[in-house]
């Protein structure tokens, strides 16, 4: 297969940047005529959270424009979330020339449906999982020592907003393992020989990631170990699979 020049490569990551955003702006506008519903999901953990304290549950705005700065957030998360199966499927596609054709069926079949899976699986947790507990956590800590929370929709949404997304992609990790294997970065060997410092980056990662308490740190870096281990199973698979397909032409010989 010929390579692609430079100038054809620009003009096709135009194109495909052209399309994603095409589609991010359909899901923004979907989310916008879905923003009443949306706002209540977003608020769910929050109100989990506080009921959970017997607190009131009550957001407020400190600012005139912080209502509908927060609510274009919301639904610039949700539009990409709606738009997430086209966007990725557009920059798969746009890796696609540079493939063998048993490679662009990988993509399509595997990593797409891969990628897409772990993003959605990241988001949800995040959303069930390590805003909620998290939240609780933290209003715990202030409530035993006889404090009143009032908590400021933006900070809340700003804090929402960048805890779903990063989880999100976060959970990219084994994707990204085994492309590095691919291109012969790293291989399964490198990754086990790396356990160790994988776990103490994890944990730095949910440290960065998280607010700044050991249960939402813990929430994340849990599931960060076991993808990587998930990441190197993968990477051991498909490199065995690969020595399989290198020794087909001599055993037919």
């Amino acid at each position: 297969m010929s390579s692609m020049p430079l100038q054809a490569h620009l003009v096709e990551l135009q194109r495909r940047l052209k399309y994603c955003l095409i589609f991010l702006g359909v899901g923004l506008l979907i989310a916008f005529l879905l923003r009443e519903p949306l706002l209540a999901i977003v608020s769910s953990p929050h109100q989990w959270a506080m009921g959970k304290l017997n607190l009131p549950s009550q957001l407020v705005v400190l600012k005139y424009q912080d209502s509908f700065i927060s609510q274009i957030k919301i639904c610039l998360m949700g539009g990409l979330i709606i738009a997430s199966p086209f966007i990725i499927y557009e920059l798969l596609k746009f890796i696609e020339p540079g493939l063998k054709a048993s490679e662009r069926r990988s993509l399509l079949f595997v990593y797409f449906p891969g990628v897409l899976m772990l993003f959605l699986s990241g988001a949800v947790f995040s959303y069930f999982l390590l805003i909620p507990y998290g939240l609780y956590f933290m209003l715990m800590f202030g409530t035993e020592v006889g404090l009143s929370p009032m908590i400021n929709f933006a900070d809340y949404v700003s804090l929402f907003s960048i805890l779903v997304l990063l989880t999100a992609l976060a959970f990219e990790l084994p994707i990204v393992m085994v492309l590095l294997s691919r291109i012969g970065l790293f291989s399964a060997g490198d990754y086990k020989k790396s356990r160790r410092y994988a776990i103490v980056v994890a944990v730095i990662v949910g440290a960065i990631l998280t607010p700044p308490d050991p249960v939402t740190q813990l929430l994340l870096a849990i599931p960060l170990i076991l993808l990587y281990e998930v990441g190197v199973f993968v990477t051991r698979f498909t490199e065995k699979k690969q020595q399989q397909k290198a020794l087909l032409p001599q055993s037919d010989s």
